[in-house]
């Protein structure tokens, strides 16, 4: 059977009625959906507080070692972080492995955390950055594009997930980064177009692929379906389930 490893589960209260808010109610889902590990956000960081929000998640999940954190930021200039560097490493430490930025939720355009070099850090310690663009759950193709390639041309060593609530149409802009930027990744959870999988697979032999839930706002039986029912090998299912994830994920670099 197929193992996968989640980019996109969250636990908390969230303002749309979801179906768990605890970690322990999280891995009674991923146990039944062969889900291994996954990368978790606090519900608070993504809708009010990034820093507040982080440090409940920290509290909530630390028994709990396949419940990887990730935390969303702001930029620094913002004045949520006081001491962005110390707070940046002291994540590390405590074992976070993957920074989100949700520009729509907290209106702060990408361009401007990439203009106050919130992202350099992350860049030299190899942290995956996820841009979630989508202020509301069923938005699709929200994604700001000039901004991401500003990002991928400034952080070029920098690994990009992007992820959102639904790309549609936007899936040929996906295919042209994927082309064109080698530090851009794409979280195939977010698009459900007809054989989709096996057209991105086709420009990317499965690599830069991953796979995100986005538990408890969505159902995940489609993104993790599609995968499985995909015309592609199994090294290639392999490759977008938990292999490329796992990657980044040993591949940061703590100090």
């Amino acid at each position: 059977m197929t193992k996968f490893v989640d980019l996109k589960a969250g636990i908390g209260v969230f303002s749309q009625p979801s179906e768990y808010t605890e970690p322990d109610q999280l891995l009674e889902i991923m146990d039944s959906l062969s889900i291994e590990k996954a990368l978790v956000y606090q519900s608070l960081s993504r809708e009010i507080s990034p820093v507040k929000g982080n440090s409940l998640l920290l509290r909530k999940i630390k028994e709990f070692p396949r419940l990887i954190p990730s935390w969303a930021i702001l930029p620094p200039e913002s004045g949520d972080i006081l001491d962005f560097e110390e707070y940046i490493y002291k994540g590390l430490e405590q074992g976070v492995r993957a920074f989100w930025v949700f520009p729509s939720i907290y209106r702060v355009p990408l361009s401007e955390f990439v203009r106050s070099g919130t992202f350099t850090l992350a860049e030299k310690c190899k942290v995956p950055v996820v841009v979630e663009p989508t202020a509301r759950i069923w938005e699709a193709d929200s994604g700001d594009w000039p901004s991401l390639r500003l990002l991928c041309e400034k952080h070029p060593e920098l690994p990009i997930i992007f992820s959102e609530f639904r790309t549609r149409y936007h899936i040929r802009m996906v295919l042209q980064f994927l082309t064109e930027f080698p530090n851009f990744y794409f979280d195939v959870g977010c698009c459900w177009n007809y054989m989709v999988i096996e057209k991105l697979v086709e420009k990317t032999e499965g690599e830069r692929l991953v796979l995100g839930t986005n538990m408890p706002l969505l159902d995940p039986a489609q993104s993790l379906g599609m995968i499985l029912l995909s015309r592609t090998s199994k090294k290639e299912k392999e490759k977008i389930a938990f292999r490329n994830l796992s990657k980044l994920i040993e591949e940061v670099k703590i100090g």
